[in-house]
């Protein structure tokens, strides 16, 4: 690989994008608030059922409806295992009397299988662990521009044969679907235990940071630096300084003032993007930048696609089979 393909990181053009790749962004929050992963971040206590707060922006809220499915867990939702034909057809009904809701479009499972295995066609073991009654169909909703979603929510709460109901929010973008490694270097004062940091740990309280970390040195950065470039599998090689990082971080969270206003340049990490060849073993990568002083976190694309395939397709697989480490 050829140095001279590392290059800053420049913000692309802004589009809207369909699916959620908000952990890209949401791992820099991690960062900055030494949570131990990035999962949690996403929702915040009673919302479940919604992904972020939506961009105020665009004609009428979007929602899926999604229905209960063979994989649908019996335990933690109110599924009872599949959708019968007669459940979907009072699902329908009551989709249309909901407030708000302007459009009903729905999506069978053979439809949104196929839309599953081209959006994670890169994903192998995603691929090979989900089959086409895994999936949940689905109803799509438009609602009269001001509507509140949780008056849809509330609306549809108990319908027999429904998984879950939540928001459709369209995200701008910057190359969050190019990169298939990120790795985000320690910040001065990181509470995270891979930047020296160490936690004192209370059941009844969320853990204590007794010491902090240090950030990465320019000798550490430069380290990092040459390892990716002499990876075999590392294709190209993007570097985000914190301007750069704090940029896209107030366009992704533009709605939450109290956010941006508590976060400073200085709080945002660094980071190596990273693009490999078709065949690299990304998890061996991985596993070798964490080792690397300097290194806060190593986040692999496959970990958003956890998330995706929850939001974007109504089902929740557990890591193991999502972004599956021994290859």
């Amino acid at each position: 690989m050829d140095a001279a393909t590392l290059r800053p990181l420049r913000a692309s053009e802004r589009r809207r994008f369909r699916v959620d790749f908000r952990l890209v962004a949401v791992a820099a929050t991690v960062v900055l608030a030494g949570a131990a992963t990035t999962v949690g971040l996403l929702s915040g206590p009673g919302d479940e059922d919604r992904a972020v707060a939506a961009d105020p922006a665009g004609d009428g809220q979007k929602m899926n409806v999604f229905l209960c499915a063979k994989s649908s867990d019996r335990e933690q939702t109110a599924c009872k295992g599949a959708v019968s034909e007669e459940e979907t057809q009072k699902i329908a009904a009551a989709v249309r009397k909901a407030p708000g809701v302007t459009e009903v479009s729905y999506t069978h499972q053979t439809a949104a299988y196929e839309n599953f295995r081209r959006d994670f066609e890169r994903n192998k073991a995603l691929l090979a662990a989900v089959d086409v009654d895994d999936l949940p169909a689905s109803f799509g909703l438009t609602l009269t521009k001001g509507t509140d979603p949780r008056r849809v929510q509330e609306a549809l709460r108990g319908v027999p044969g429904i998984l879950t109901v939540q928001e459709v929010t369209p995200y701008e973008s910057t190359r969050a679907d190019k990169w298939d490694v990120t790795v985000f270097l320690c910040t001065p004062s990181s509470s995270m235990p891979s930047c020296g940091a160490e936690h004192k740990s209370d059941r009844k309280v969320s853990p204590i940071v007794t010491r902090e970390g240090k950030g990465v040195t320019p000798a550490q950065r430069e380290a990092i630096r040459k390892l990716i470039i002499s990876m075999p599998g590392a294709k190209e090689v993007f570097f985000e300084d914190q301007t750069a990082a704090y940029e896209n971080f107030r366009r992704m969270y533009k709605a939450n003032k109290t956010l941006i206003d508590a976060t400073k340049v200085s709080d945002m990490p660094q980071s190596f993007r990273i693009v490999l060849l078709p065949d690299a073993d990304w998890s061996k990568a991985a596993s070798r930048l964490r080792r690397e002083p300097g290194v806060s976190q190593v986040l692999h694309r496959c970990m958003n696609d956890g998330t995706r395939l929850k939001y974007s397709y109504g089902l929740t697989l557990p890591e193991s089979k999502v972004c599956p480490t021994d290859k």
